[in-house]
C-alpha cells in the first residue's frame, strides 16, 4: 500500500470517528433534553495547536529518515512540553486569537519543531552508539 493512500486511510477513519462522536452526542443530548457537550476555549486551542504540532514534529522527524520509534519519542516529547506550556500561560491560550496567542504559537511551533526535533535525535543516536 502506497504511504498516501494509507495516509488518506487514516485522515478517512479519524473524521469518521470524530463525525460518530458528534452524532452520538447530538442523538444523546437531543433525546434527554439536555446542551450538548462543548469544549472550553482554552481545551479546544491545547488540542488544536497540540495537534498542528505533531503533524509539524512528524514531517521534520521524516526528513531527518527517523525511525517510527524515533518519530513517536519526538511527537510525545513535544505534546508533553505544549501542554507544559499551555498549563503555565492559560490566559492566554483562553483567550480568543489574540497577538500573544499567536507570537507563542509561533515561537512554540518553531523552537519544538526545529531544536527539540534535532537535540531528541541527536540524544537518540548518542545513546544507541
Amino acid at each position: 500500500m502506497k504511504q498516501t493512500t494509507r495516509d488518506n486511510l487514516i485522515y478517512l477513519v479519524v473524521g469518521l470517528g470524530l463525525a460518530a462522536l458528534l452524532a452520538a452526542d447530538a442523538f444523546c443530548s437531543d433525546s434527554h433534553n439536555l446542551e450538548m457537550w462543548m469544549p472550553s476555549r482554552l481545551a479546544f486551542s491545547a488540542v488544536a495547536f497540540m495537534g498542528v504540532l505533531a503533524y509539524m514534529v512528524a514531517k521534520e522527524t521524516q526528513k531527518l529518515k527517523a525511525t517510527v520509534i524515533q518519530m513517536v519519542t519526538c511527537v510525545l516529547v513535544a505534546c508533553f512540553i505544549h501542554a507544559g506550556i499551555v498549563l503555565a500561560f492559560p490566559q492566554i491560550f483562553a483567550k480568543p486569537f489574540a497577538a500573544g496567542l499567536w507570537v507563542f504559537i509561533v515561537l512554540e511551533l518553531f523552537l519544538l519543531t526545529r531544536f527539540l526535533v534535532r537535540a531528541i535525535l541527536h540524544i537518540w543516536r548518542v545513546a544507541v552508539s
